[in-house]
């Protein structure tokens, strides 16, 4: 089937869901927009007369902000799809995180999801300088869920082998070790005296090794790609909705913790350039992911043990994260200040607090507490 278009995703839906008994929008008047924003799939959004809508997703067989010469396996939909049915079957309560699928097409590569017209990313929350305590609490208690249900301490043999051949995910995972973990100290001018620091550079190692499941002792279904771009908030209701986990990975939990608690780094990093008031906000409900998280996984019988390999890996994963979108790999997350001089000083601290992360990873929380200072000490 060919890439769908906006002059053609609204027959396609029709054709999809004409006949479906539980269809939420009207197919017979609809009209379709695109939504852009993402880097490896097209989107629209359809809607009908009322103003009901769905969420259309499709994969090519490429890169899509790069195009055909980039190409991408696209059974990563199928994992996609794959992956919410798993969460969703060990256990009703992670039900509510995550968008309801109508219907996938695999001659297609395409699905069509629930519309969550009434969110925003995280992301754009975050970068507005809002973060609300219950939303940060139901993301811990979400992650919590997803990791200890999956948790190869939970399982037998035969769970943990199952988990590792479905979600090796190599392909998507190479790309991560070379764009998170690689490129930015390879490349970046501004990274060279990290890249010259074999103490450093040894400890980014150990985090790829990691990244890859070293520790068969410690490995969860992971997101993969947790940032707060792959989130959808509504304050209003309090909802969060986890979306895009084509990246999933059966690997280290603080992979998915770091990468989300990264974004709340670096949204502290923008505002506190800035002398925004909202810094201490942006900080407490780090701290309230982090607390929910560690209480739920308490809850669910995950051993203290274990919570603390899965804090030290968690600040190797948020300095990763932060250091990489410093160094320019991560534009969606990037500090957007106005002021090109502001800019690359808040880059340049937020690449030590990166650094900071990493290096201090054994002290856990408290690596990250010492980084935020050093980063404000800094200004």
């Amino acid at each position: 089937m060919e890439l769908l278009t906006v002059d053609t995703v609204c027959d396609y839906v029709a054709s999809q869901l004409g006949s479906h008994p539980e269809a939420p929008l009207d197919c017979s008047k609809l009209q379709a927009q695109e939504v852009t924003g993402g880097n490896l799939n097209y989107a629209f959004a359809v809607r009908d007369a009322k103003g009901h809508a769905v969420f259309v997703k499709q994969a090519p067989d490429f890169i899509k902000v790069i195009g055909p010469a980039a190409q991408l396996t696209r059974e990563r939909m199928r994992l996609e799809v794959q992956v919410y049915q798993e969460w969703v079957d060990k256990g009703a309560e992670m039900s509510r995180y995550i968008p309801r699928i109508w219907k996938f097409d695999e001659e297609a590569m395409a699905f069509i999801m629930e519309f969550l017209g009434s969110s925003q990313l995280l992301q754009q929350s975050l970068f507005q300088g809002e973060a609300q305590e219950t939303l940060a609490k139901s993301l811990g208690e979400c992650m919590a869920i997803m990791h200890s249900r999956t948790h190869c301490s939970k399982l037998d043999a035969g769970g943990r082998a199952r988990l590792a051949a479905s979600y090796e995910n190599r392909l998507l995972r190479d790309i991560q070790l070379e764009y998170v973990f690689s490129k930015c100290y390879r490349e970046d001018p501004r990274a060279a005296m990290l890249r010259e620091d074999s103490g450093f550079m040894t400890e980014v190692e150990n985090l790829k090794a990691i990244y890859n499941g070293q520790n068969q002792e410690n490995l969860s279904l992971c997101h993969g790609d947790l940032h707060a771009g792959s989130v959808m908030v509504d304050g209003a209701a309090s909802s969060v909705k986890i979306i895009d986990p084509e990246f999933a990975v059966f690997g280290p939990p603080g992979l998915d913790v770091g990468s989300l608690l990264s974004t709340y780094v670096l949204a502290y990093c923008f505002h506190s350039a800035q002398k925004h008031s909202c810094c201490s906000q942006i900080l407490f409900a780090a701290q309230q992911i982090w607390e929910a998280y560690v209480e739920a996984m308490k809850a669910a019988g995950i051993s203290s043990d274990l919570l603390g390999t899965i804090e030290v890996e968690t600040l190797g994963f948020i300095g990763c994260e932060v250091a990489r979108t410093a160094l320019g790999l991560a534009f969606a997350r990037s500090l957007r200040i106005e002021d090109t001089e502001l800019k690359a000083r808040a880059e340049a601290r937020a690449l030590e607090l990166g650094a900071t992360c990493i290096r201090r990873r054994s002290e856990g929380m408290a690596a990250l507490r010492a980084a935020i200072l050093e980063f404000d000490a800094k200004e």
